[in-house]
C-alpha cells in the first residue's frame, strides 16, 4: 500500500515539474512573442504619451529606436503572466506613459509603463529592477524632446511646420520654407495676426516696429508675399519658441510675462516685485540669501533629492546667470515657518558656493517657495523653472550616457 503511494506521490511530482518546465518554456516564448523583437529595423517611430498631461512625444532617431528594443530584450522580469490573470488578484491603475510603437501609419506594440511593470492588454510583466530602465527611458525622452499634443501626427514632420499651442499654424495662400541661416520662413502677414503681434514690417529695410520700438528682421519676398524669418520674429514679440531640428518643427510658445521671469533674457535687467521691502519677519531677500552680491560664485550645486541627482556649475557665465536672476526675481512674501503642510513635489536642494566655500543652502519646490533652516519665501516662477531644466536634462543626459546613445 505504502508503495502504491509512493509511487503515486512520485507521478503528481513529475507532473508538477513537468508543467512548471513547460510554464517556464511557454514564458520565454510568450515574452518573445510580447516584445515583437524582430520589428526593431522596420520600426519608424515610437509614440509616447505621458498619460497626466496628455503630452506626446515622437521618437524616430534609429539609435534611440533600436536602445528601446535592446532594454526590452535585455531587462529581467520576476514576473510574466496574462493580464487578465493578474487583474483579478490586483488593482491595475493608470499606466504613467503608453509607448507605441509605428511602423508607417501602422501601430504594432502598445506598451503601458509604471514605474514598476509593463503591460499590454494580454500580457503583465514585472521587472527585476525598479523603477525600472523603460520607465526612465520614456521619462526621459519626454524631457529631451518637445511636447506634441494628440492633435499633431507623423505625416506632418519634416514640413517646417509651426506650431502655436500645440496646434499648426495654417497658411492658406503660402507654404513656409526653410533658410539655412535664418530657419523656417513663414508668411509675416499671417504669423502677425495669430500671434497678435501688432508689428509692421519694412521690407526694404528689414525692418520690424512694434509699438514704435525698431529691430532688425530679415525677410525675402517670394511671387508678392512677405516672408520673414519666424523664430527670430516671435522671440522679437516675447515668445518662447523651440526649435526640433529633427521632425523640422518650430514650436511657439505663450508670451514671456515680467512676472514670471528674469529680464536677463532680453538684454535689459530689472527690478520687479521688492527685493528690500522689510515683511512681518523683518528680513529682505538680500538678508535671506546671505551672500555678498559683489563677489561671484565660484560654484553652484543642484541636487534633485527625489532622485539623488547633483548638477554641479562652475563655467563663470552660467554662475553669472544664476546671480542675475536671484538678483532680479519677483519677491512676494518672506515669512518665519510654521506648521503647515510641506511642498515635497520636485524639491531641489540648492548650495551657492563664494571662493569655493559653501556660503548658502536653501530648497526650492515646484510651487515656488525657497526655504532654509528658519524662512520661507514665495518667489516667481523664474529661479525654479532654470534649476529644472538644468538639472533635469542633465540627469536626462546621465542616464542616456549610461546607455551609450548620446
Amino acid at each position: 500500500m505504502r508503495s502504491i503511494k509512493k509511487i503515486t506521490f512520485m507521478s503528481m511530482l513529475f507532473s508538477l515539474l513537468l508543467c512548471i518546465c513547460i510554464s517556464a518554456k511557454a514564458a520565454v516564448l510568450d515574452r518573445q512573442q510580447f516584445f515583437d523583437l524582430g520589428n526593431c529595423n522596420t520600426t519608424t517611430s515610437i509614440e509616447i504619451v505621458e498619460n497626466t498631461t496628455g503630452n506626446i512625444v515622437y521618437v524616430v532617431e534609429p539609435q534611440y529606436i533600436q536602445k528601446a528594443y535592446e532594454m526590452l530584450e535585455n531587462m529581467k522580469f520576476s514576473t510574466i503572466t496574462t493580464y487578465d490573470a493578474y487583474a483579478k488578484e490586483n488593482h491595475v491603475g493608470i499606466s504613467t506613459y503608453t509607448m507605441k510603437f509605428h511602423q508607417k501609419d501602422n501601430t504594432i506594440k502598445q506598451i503601458e509603463i509604471t514605474q514598476d511593470n509593463l503591460y499590454t492588454n494580454q500580457w503583465f510583466l514585472s521587472p527585476q529592477q525598479m523603477p525600472n530602465d523603460f520607465y526612465y527611458f520614456a521619462k526621459y525622452m519626454t524631457l529631451i524632446k518637445q511636447n506634441y499634443k494628440k492633435s499633431f501626427s507623423e505625416q506632418d514632420f519634416y514640413k517646417n511646420m509651426i506650431l502655436w499651442k500645440d496646434n499648426p499654424i495654417i497658411f492658406p495662400k503660402s507654404e513656409n520654407y526653410y533658410h539655412e541661416q535664418y530657419g523656417v520662413m513663414a508668411e509675416f502677414k499671417t504669423l502677425n495676426t495669430v500671434l497678435n503681434g501688432n508689428a509692421v514690417y519694412d521690407l526694404d529695410t528689414q525692418t520690424l516696429s512694434v509699438n514704435g520700438i525698431k529691430a532688425n528682421l530679415y525677410g525675402e519676398q517670394i511671387k508678392g508675399i512677405t516672408y520673414v524669418a519666424a523664430k527670430d520674429f516671435a522671440q522679437l514679440i516675447c515668445y518662447n519658441t523651440v526649435w526640433d531640428d529633427t521632425l523640422k518643427i518650430l514650436l511657439i510658445q505663450q508670451q514671456k510675462n515680467d512676472n514670471h521671469r528674469w529680464e536677463k533674457l532680453r538684454g535689459t535687467p530689472k527690478i520687479y516685485g521688492h527685493m528690500n521691502t522689510v515683511f512681518d519677519t523683518n528680513i529682505s531677500f538680500k538678508d535671506f540669501l546671505n551672500i555678498d552680491s559683489q563677489q561671484p560664485l565660484t560654484k553652484v550645486a543642484i541636487k534633485n533629492e527625489k532622485t539623488n541627482y547633483t548638477k554641479t556649475i562652475t563655467d563663470e557665465t552660467d554662475l553669472q546667470e544664476i546671480l542675475d536672476i536671484l538678483n532680479h526675481t519677483t519677491i512676494y512674501q518672506i515669512e518665519k515657518q510654521t506648521i503647515q503642510a510641506d511642498e515635497p513635489t520636485f524639491r531641489y536642494a540648492v548650495t551657492l558656493y563664494q571662493d569655493n566655500k559653501a556660503v548658502k543652502t536653501f530648497s526650492m519646490t515646484s510651487q515656488n517657495v525657497m526655504k532654509d533652516e528658519i524662512y520661507r519665501v514665495s518667489v516667481s516662477t523664474s529661479f525654479f523653472d532654470w534649476i529644472y531644466h538644468v538639472n533635469e536634462i542633465a540627469y536626462a543626459k546621465a542616464i542616456l550616457n549610461q546607455w551609450k546613445v548620446v
